[in-house]
């Protein structure tokens, strides 16, 4: 893999483990557990995390399908993309209301909830193996919230939005996981 996909790879995968480890922190009984009347369960916010991906990993793939077809040049640059979305300086602190397109609707089980993060992270690394050796940085799509962003912007996104929720749940783990 091209070293700029590799470094969000595992830019990815950090961001899922530390999220899994806050999960983990509740027990299993309490993942549908609201900790407020207008806050998210574990569950739901693991749900919302799968909507989002799911979605980008479908641009992704469309994105990097009609490059393909179009041949579109080879990736040159190696250097690194982290900390390349200046957009989400802005929202970093504030509270946001999702599209509703993302909104939980389901409040599934634990398994249920860790199993569409496994799918949607499965759907997200086949999409960016399908763009290995692009020029990705110069493929662009247009992103809800912030505009125009190019493709490593959109994946960059996903392990910032995941780390965003991470902070979310923290504040959930520490509600509803058993006092230690």
């Amino acid at each position: 893999m091209q070293p700029r996909l590799a470094e969000l790879s595992e830019y990815l995968a950090q961001q899922r483990r530390a999220l899994l480890d806050v999960a983990s922190a509740v027990p299993t009984e309490r993942w549908q557990i609201r900790p407020a009347e207008g806050r998210w369960s574990v569950s739901e916010i693991c749900e919302h995390l799968h909507r989002v991906e799911r979605g980008a990993a479908a641009v992704l793939a469309k994105r990097i399908g009609r490059a393909r077809e179009a041949g579109h040049p080879p990736e040159t640059e190696s250097s690194s993309v982290l900390g390349n979305l200046p957009q989400l300086r802005e929202f970093d602190e504030r509270l946001l209301v999702a599209p509703e397109l993302v909104v939980p609707t389901e409040n599934p089980n634990r398994d249920t909830a860790e199993r569409w993060l496994a799918e949607s992270r499965a759907a997200l690394l086949a999409a960016m193996e399908s763009g290995d050796g692009l020029a990705l940085g110069d493929i662009r799509h247009t992103h809800l919230r912030f505009g125009e962003l190019d493709l490593y912007q959109w994946i960059l996104f996903i392990a910032e939005h995941e780390k965003r929720h991470i902070k979310q749940l923290r504040g959930v783990a520490q509600q509803l996981a058993p006092a230690s």
